[in-house]
């Protein structure tokens, strides 16, 4: 039987790393005691409302008390407390299960400490975006992000915050399945963490140093080093990690054939989570122990533990229901309250200014009657001439309006003659060499066709939905190559304008073309991922990402020279920046200008 992969916890390195800060309820109310009764300057009263964001036991009330923290930076223009508050943001909403919400805060905030090269805090955010994806099992992207993460810690000398997230990586390459760069990173943790002793570091690099030899078959090994992280993690009190290494223990004896030993562990790690309360745990060690008694033909054992499987299984699916419907009440609540502060100082304001206003406004309404007197007549002569001029306007916008899109129709269908006689001529070549460069002139012209068609669609407006039209585009592409998998897709939301999607279309066409045409040779579960992220207003974050048999410069000036030469000009074109990332397959990163 295999050991559940739900039962392989996450250490999770914002909820370590911040630790060290966290308060209990009564220091809580403490600090805002303090916030109340003492008036501070504003930049201090910003760091403390962020400190109350971070401890506060209610979330919702964390989140509000965070944007308030915002609020303030921004008003007095500071930059790092700004970054700070949308940490806090960040950390919050990945809390409340808003994975959304959660990254478009701390890109923002990476955004301010780039911008002001705070290097301790890029690489907090770097790993603050990973543990997003992380929760999300996007463990590749997790991968990149810790390991840029590593090289700013590494860089600075600041081991202490380089041996979490180096557990953290190896941790990652864990369930991405990596074994042999898992154990090169825990145990470079490890290593660092002999310099300053944090218990809480060794007993998580061992576990899962421990499960990584699990997984290769070492099972000495794994027993070994498992055992040590259950001792430490039981001095520290830690229940939750204790069952999982426990539960882990368990799985090794069980394919060493000792199921005696198996059984043993397995309900000693159920026990544990019982009484402490771990309902996820519960719910994963009763389907492990259902499983083991299955196999062992303990039929009654088995039907018993699958009960309170489903059990658990059901209260948690319902406590998901519970908090969105909680979140959403929390949401009304804060808005709601803040429109009724936001009133009260209105009706402040106005009751000091009554007596006044109420002078003021006499006087202007008889001065207003005077001169709409005077003036009417004038208006009256006025709006004639407004109304024939606006008739005449609407007119020729209307005229203009269809004009622009036939022409918009017009271009697409010259492009699509285009494509389709650049397509006869590639089947007269069949087998000659410049069939190739004839297909993949076509696909570019379908590219710019693409663009055409979606701004007819639309209408006069300028601009297109980045994701329906990058979808498309690709989508278009593995039919045309005859492609059997499937694309994975991470866009946002938001419009961009022709003179973007273009050369965004083009570049995309090239790097997709590229991976179909050369990448899975051999591979036998092929995976094609597109990311694109706003980061900020300016700026578009893009990654293409393969598992393909990888890419060196050589391949590609061998193959598709005119392709990257093509795709770099439009980078420069956009204001951009790309940069290939050394991963199994080929990992494109690229930032351009939206505007």
């Amino acid at each position: 039987m295999t050991f559940n992969k739900q039962l392989l916890f996450s250490i999770g390195f914002l909820m370590l790393s911040l630790s060290c800060f966290a308060q209990n309820a009564q220091q809580t109310d403490s600090l805002l005691k303090v916030l109340e009764t003492q008036k501070l300057p504003k930049n201090e009263k910003a760091t403390l409302l962020r400190i109350i964001a971070n401890d506060h036991p209610n979330t919702d009330e964390g989140i509000r008390y965070a944007k308030q923290s915002l609020q303030i930076a921004i008003e007095i223009n500071d930059l790092v407390l700004q970054g700070e508050a949308w940490e806090e943001i960040g950390t919050i909403e990945q809390r409340l299960g808003n994975k959304n919400n959660a990254l478009d805060a701390t890109f923002k905030a990476l955004h301010i400490y780039d911008s002001l090269n705070l290097k301790d805090k890029q690489g907090a955010s770097y790993a603050q975006i990973a543990s997003h994806h992380v929760g999300e099992k996007e463990y590749d992207l997790a991968i990149i992000y810790f390991q840029k993460a590593e090289k700013i810690f590494s860089e600075i000398g600041d081991d202490f915050y380089l041996a979490y997230v180096l557990t953290n990586l190896g941790e990652s390459y864990r369930f991405a399945e990596q074994l042999e760069d898992a154990t090169t990173s825990l145990t470079k943790a490890l290593e660092l963490n002999k310099s300053f002793k944090n218990e809480t570091i060794e007993s998580y690099s061992l576990g899962n140093l421990g499960m990584v030899y699990a997984a290769e078959g070492k099972f000495a090994k794994a027993k070994i080093f498992l055992i040590k992280a259950i001792a430490i993690t039981n001095r520290l009190g830690d229940v939750y990690a204790t069952s999982i290494f426990v539960a882990a223990l368990g799985s090794v004896y069980e394919k060493e054939g000792d199921f005696s030993l198996s059984e043993s562990k397995y309900n000693e790690a159920f026990a544990m989570a019982k009484s402490a309360g771990l309902k996820e745990q519960i719910r994963d060690f009763s389907a492990v122990l259902t499983g083991f008694y299955e196999e062992q033909n303990d039929y009654k054992k088995a039907l018993k533990f699958q009960k309170v499987y489903q059990q658990y299984q059901d209260s948690l699916v319902n406590k998901e229901n519970i908090q969105k419907n909680e979140q959403l009440k929390a949401d009304y609540e804060v808005s709601k309250r803040e429109s009724e502060i936001s009133l009260l100082n209105i009706t402040n304001s106005n009751q000091k200014k009554w007596v006044f206003g109420l002078i003021t406004g006499l006087l202007v309404v008889l001065l207003l009657t005077y001169l709409l007197y005077r003036g009417n007549q004038k208006i009256k002569k006025t709006n004639t001439i407004l109304s024939d001029q606006k008739e005449l306007i609407s007119k020729r916008e209307q005229e203009k309006a269809l004009l622009l899109q036939e022409l918009n129709h017009r271009v697409k269908n010259n492009l699509q003659m285009i494509s389709s006689l650049l397509n006869l001529q590639s089947r007269e070549l069949t087998g000659h060499p410049a069939q190739e460069a004839i297909l993949s002139g076509k696909y570019r012209v379908e590219a710019l066709s693409l663009v055409h068609r979606k701004l007819y669609q639309e209408g006069v407006d300028t601009k297109i939905p980045l994701k329906d039209y990058i979808q498309e585009l690709v989508l278009g592409l593995f039919e045309g190559y005859n492609v059997k998998f499937s694309p994975s897709f991470v866009i946002a939301d938001i419009s961009i304008g022709i003179d973007v999607a273009i050369p965004l279309a083009l570049i995309i066409n090239e790097m997709v073309i590229n991976s179909l045409k050369y990448a899975y040779q051999g591979v036998d579960e092929p995976l094609l991922k597109i990311v694109m992220m706003q980061e900020t207003t300016e700026y578009l974050h893009i990654q293409v990402i393969d598992n393909g048999v990888g890419f060196t410069q050589d391949t590609n000036e061998k193959d598709n020279s005119f392709g990257l030469k093509l795709i770099t000009s439009l980078i420069q074109q956009l204001e951009g920046t790309m940069e290939q990332i050394n991963t199994k397959g080929t990992h494109w990163e690229m930032k351009i200008k939206l505007s």
